[in-house]
């Protein structure tokens, strides 16, 4: 069996099923700043840390001491590494004057010389007027890999080419990695898709990434992980909804615990009034995590205390988080695996995601944002997570460029509707319908409620 090598890079070795191979050859490619080079460095600098060396060789004239400061920003980066566990060599000159097969004699001298555990070759496209001949592109490759097994040293190539100027030992190599910075509206995501890898099954398709301080990020797409052993059921207790009339009118005395339910309504009907009673009712038995992809947390404070609802006190007790969901730039996977990091952190047991519009406003969504959801309530459901979304369909349509699919809810275990009763459109006062409610039942279909101050009391027959 090949021997794994473990790039320790946060979802990157998820999407490889174990990471990279020893004595492998891979070629990282996309455009310039797209995060290559940055990957290259910290998975050599991960490396380090294990007492692995790198054997870093550039192929461009920029100076090592110009990319070490680029690195110095990154809290992978470690000073007492340069030189020590990374060895930074320049084989320009080697290029320029002995084309590829002088790069080939600098690598095996470099290489008998520090016994590295990975070889980065960073600029090969850009290398010279030599890198581009078909006959002399695959003779290196076929030199480097002949020195990589020898030495059961894993090698990256990056490259800037988008396959055409690499055709020639594509099909040579170990696996293809392709880099993408797409735009999209206002947005923009970073994409990686493996395009080739030998020896194992990976994640296909493509997979959305950041660049942050700590390096690079990669969050594989969620409904296409393998499932877990965990069977996504409705637990038998009962989670209150934190409106004590419609807890009444469900003959569970509140939601099974476990399953999901969407509040549907017009902006201003009441959803994010639904949305913080049930955060609310957090306890310290049972954290819950409110993420807001419209207001700010002091907003959700301030909003809680005017209706009567101890979300401040649930907040500085510690029995529930507010975070901010649906940053500018962040992919829908991005938001997808944060929500079940934070759940699987702080051993969540009810989650609200105010306003599904968040994840819809993403470049996936109108491709994947059915599956994805789907996938995003089992995974709570078998973390025995009770969940609560609400969804404005106005907003959604604007932000997914299409208007609310029925299909959507129905992914819900319960669904209820915001309206305002007839003839009173700005009254304080709001109808909840009750669409379903799965594993137990309603008594009614309907319970009025009061957004200035929560009826505390039994519903009243309506008019």
């Amino acid at each position: 069996m090949m021997k794994r090598l473990p790039t320790a890079i946060q979802g990157l070795d998820e999407i490889l099923n174990g990471g990279l191979f020893e004595g492998g050859v891979y070629i990282f490619e996309g455009p310039p700043g797209v995060g290559k080079t940055t990957l290259a460095n910290q998975i050599a600098y991960t490396l380090a840390g294990r007492d692995s060396r790198t054997l870093y060789v550039t192929m461009l004239a920029e100076s090592h001491a110009r990319m070490v400061q680029h690195m110095e920003q990154q809290t992978f980066f470690n000073h007492r590494e340069v030189n020590a566990r990374v060895f930074y060599v320049s084989g320009y000159r080697e290029l320029e004057t002995g084309g590829l097969k002088a790069v080939i004699e600098l690598l095996r001298g470099e290489l008998v010389r520090h016994r590295p555990g990975l070889l980065v070759i960073d600029g090969l496209v850009a290398g010279g007027e030599g890198s581009g001949a078909d006959d002399s592109v695959r003779q290196f490759v076929h030199g480097l890999q002949s020195l990589v097994s020898t030495m059961s040293c894993t090698c990256l190539v990056l490259t800037s080419g988008n396959g055409s100027v690499l055709s020639a030992e594509q099909t040579m190599v170990d696996g293809i990695l392709s880099f993408e910075d797409h735009g999209f509206h206002w947005r923009a995501e970073r994409r990686l898709q493996v395009r080739k890898f030998r020896g194992s099954q990976i994640i296909r398709g493509k997979h959305t990434f950041c660049i942050t301080s700590r390096g690079l990020q990669f969050f594989p797409r969620l409904e296409s992980l393998p499932m877990g052993d965990a069977q996504a059921k409705l637990g038998s207790e009962a989670t209150s909804t934190g409106l004590p009339a419609l807890d009444t009118i469900l003959r569970a005395g509140g939601l099974l615990s476990g399953s999901s339910s969407v509040v549907v309504g017009h902006s201003g009907a009441g959803k994010t009034t639904f949305a913080l009673a049930f955060a609310a009712a957090s306890t310290s038995a049972s954290p819950g995590l409110l993420l807001s992809c419209t207001e700010l947390p002091g907003d959700l404070r301030r909003m809680g205390a005017e209706l009567g609802l101890a979300v401040g006190e649930a907040v500085d007790s510690g029995a529930l988080t507010i975070e901010h969901f649906g940053h500018e730039d962040e992919s829908m996977d991005e938001m997808g695996h944060k929500l079940l990091r934070l759940v699987d952190e702080l051993k969540v047991r009810r989650v609200v995601v105010d306003g599904l519009a968040g994840l819809a406003d993403t470049l996936a969504f109108q491709e994947r944002g059915y599956r994805f959801l789907g996938r995003l309530l089992m995974e709570l459901k078998q973390r025995e997570t009770t969940s609560l979304f609400t969804i404005d369909p106005a907003a959604l349509a604007t932000a997914a460029n299409t208007p609310l699919a029925d299909g959507v809810v129905g992914w819900f275990d319960n669904a209820f509707a915001f309206e305002p009763p007839p003839g009173e459109k700005h009254a304080q006062g709001r109808t909840v319908f009750i669409s379903k409610v799965r594993g137990t039942q309603a008594s009614r279909g309907s319970v009025d409620v009061h957004l200035s101050l929560l009826d505390t009391s039994p519903p009243r027959a309506l008019e």
